[in-house]
């Protein structure tokens, strides 16, 4: 470890929240494959199944009738027993204890969390405090790069997309329809559909932008845990 140069450690540090990412990622994919067997399969399988048996006459024609909730029971079961799961099984411990004390908890487990983070981290690195110190500082323009990278890419999202609606307008068969709405400044002229079009694209953006910031404020968990143990190893080094 004391041979190892400031990038190499910074490309181990790197690996380290990588395998850690993608461990948390599996229980994800696992929650995922899930949601797509009872949302997806299950449902085609049934309807197919059905659509056999009444076409061989196995079932009668009526049937027909009732492939709908043969087709919504399964992801409605599913989604049934999510919420009881999750959430309504938590809703007795909060009546009794209190929305604080339920946040509490869950920041409890954050901290158990980190703990388990901090150790693997000081296990695997086992670097000096100001090796430590010089990570946090770099991951941390990393994560602002990063930051910045989905503003821009917000806002170039927005533009094109902008364009890319204009020139449908522009190019289709139809005129667009015009109205005229009343302003500060005077008559405005308005096309009718601009206003569903600002809409659309404003809830794209914000999807958009919220998906690369989840992506930041995952990693920043990480820089946390970091900072945690740059902090230790100052306690001890005094």
């Amino acid at each position: 470890m004391q041979g190892k140069t400031r990038t190499e450690l910074y490309k181990q540090f790197l690996d380290f929240i990588t395998f850690e990412v993608q461990h948390e990622r599996q229980k994800e994919n696992r929650r995922l494959l899930n949601v797509f067997v009872w949302s997806f399969i299950l449902p085609a399988v049934t309807s197919a199944l059905l659509m056999i048996l009444i076409k061989t006459g196995a079932l009668p024609r009526a049937a027909r009738n009732y492939l709908d909730w043969a087709i919504l029971i399964f992801p409605v079961s599913f989604a049934l027993y999510l919420l009881s799961a999750e959430v309504l099984t938590q809703i007795p411990a909060t009546i009794k204890r209190g929305g604080i004390a339920t946040e509490l908890t869950q920041a409890a487990k954050e901290g158990l969390w980190r703990e388990k983070v901090c150790e693997g981290m000081r296990r695997t690195i086992g670097s000096s405090a100001s090796d430590w110190k010089w990570l946090t500082a770099s991951f941390r323009i990393d994560l602002e790069k990063m930051h910045n990278r989905t503003r821009y890419l917000t806002a170039l999202a927005g533009a094109v997309f902008y364009l890319i609606l204009q020139g449908v307008d522009l190019l289709g068969d139809e005129p667009p329809q015009v109205a005229w709405m009343k302003s500060p400044m005077g008559w405005i002229e308005v096309s009718q559909n601009d206003f569903s079009q600002f809409i659309g694209l404003g809830l794209f953006l914000v999807l958009f932008y919220l998906s690369g910031s989840q992506t930041f404020h995952s990693l920043s968990r990480y820089l946390n845990c970091a900072e945690l143990v740059k902090t230790t190893l100052d306690q001890n080094k005094t």
